[in-house]
């Protein structure tokens, strides 16, 4: 059997499934990946609530937030900010893209094993 749970768990990581996911494995290895992927591109809230998850993908926001927030303070003007907040932001929301398809790609890992 696979593990798909570090032994050591580590609230900071959002891409670590949490224990309401592994006792959640039979409902999301039910759910579409595609759709799921779908959702979290156009408006995340609705995938988190399709997924009925969302502490991964609000600890995704947060550091998203953090970042866009520090580069801000550190960039020369606004234009150069407001560029490298959007890039930030891109990239915050392909990750939390990422992690939702990967939860229900773990979970139906976990059920056929």
């Amino acid at each position: 059997m696979a593990n798909f749970q570090s032994k050591e768990f580590n609230p900071w990581n959002p891409f670590l499934s949490t224990s309401r996911v592994l006792d959640r494995t039979d409902e999301l290895s039910q759910k579409n990946s595609v759709f799921a992927c779908i959702l979290s591109l156009l408006f995340v809230p609705l995938a988190m609530v399709y997924l009925n998850r969302g502490v991964n993908s609000l600890k995704i926001a947060g550091y998203v937030f953090v970042c866009a927030f520090m580069f801000a303070l550190l960039a020369d003007s606004e234009e150069q900010s407001a560029g490298v907040s959007e890039v930030i932001g891109y990239a915050g929301g392909i990750a939390i893209t990422v992690e939702n398809v990967n939860t229900v790609h773990n979970a139906r890992k976990r059920k056929n094993s």
